[in-house]
């Protein structure tokens, strides 16, 4: 292992300026590619470098010719969860919660094209799990479509298999309900102005960016492992 000493101007960076170093990430948000260049792996000696094998490392990198400290984990397996191989992933933008908004109402419509026209059945704790490009994904519902999904629970347990050609005062207050709701989701898909087919296209996307950011994580982990010790002033 290489051991150097971090020096400004000549001298030993005193650890005073170093305290004063941003915390910021050496990789870029949507795919964690290395951006900037790193010089080394600052020791702490009260923080994380006692043997246990289990802590992070202080990364000093530079950006656009600017200082920064990265604190990240030693080991992949202690990255956030959406970086971690094999973990589910839960999209990180609106890509999962649209799709599945949109599934939702055209399975609502009479549709059967993603879920064969069960999504509503699948939903638990508020997401659904799917798998895509490999990568079990979860899918979080929407305010809107978990309302939509009560009233056509509540209302299928009053019709409870009974012909609905004289309905109810209670079947009619659940309709109102079903109307409401999908009025409501509705307005969110005509907004969004994509079916759940183009939908699914944007969520696809967005797991094969993570995919590829689960590669490069692990890459630059491999790589800050091989960088030189940084030692620092009093």
């Amino acid at each position: 292992m290489t051991i150097k000493v971090l020096s400004v101007n000549g001298r030993r960076m005193p650890k005073a300026i170093y305290t004063q170093l941003p915390r910021r990430s050496l990789l870029a948000e949507d795919d964690c590619s290395v951006q900037g260049r790193a010089w080394g792996i600052v020791l702490e000696q009260k923080c994380c470098h006692g043997g246990l094998g289990r802590g992070h490392w202080h990364v000093l990198h530079e950006i656009d010719g600017e200082l920064a400290i990265w604190n990240v984990p030693k080991r992949v397996q202690d990255a956030e969860a959406n970086l971690r191989p094999g973990a589910p992933y839960e999209p990180r933008s609106h890509a999962g919660t649209d799709f599945l908004d949109a599934c939702g109402l055209e399975t609502h419509l009479g549709g059967n094209d993603f879920f064969q026209g069960k999504v509503f059945d699948l939903i638990r704790d508020g997401e659904v799990a799917a798998t895509v490009e490999d990568v079990k994904v979860l899918l979080p519902c929407s305010a809107e479509l978990q309302d939509l999904r009560e009233a056509r629970k509540q209302r299928a347990s009053v019709a409870g298999g009974h012909s609905t050609l004289w309905p109810t005062a209670a079947s009619q207050r659940y309709d109102a309900h079903i109307e409401r709701a999908e009025t409501k989701l509705r307005a969110h898909y005509q907004q969004r102005g994509k079916d759940a087919r183009e939908l699914y296209t944007d969520l696809v996307t967005d797991v094969r960016l993570t995919k590829q950011a689960r590669v490069n994580y692990s890459a630059a982990l491999d790589m800050i492992a091989q960088l030189p010790q940084l030692f620092l002033g009093a």
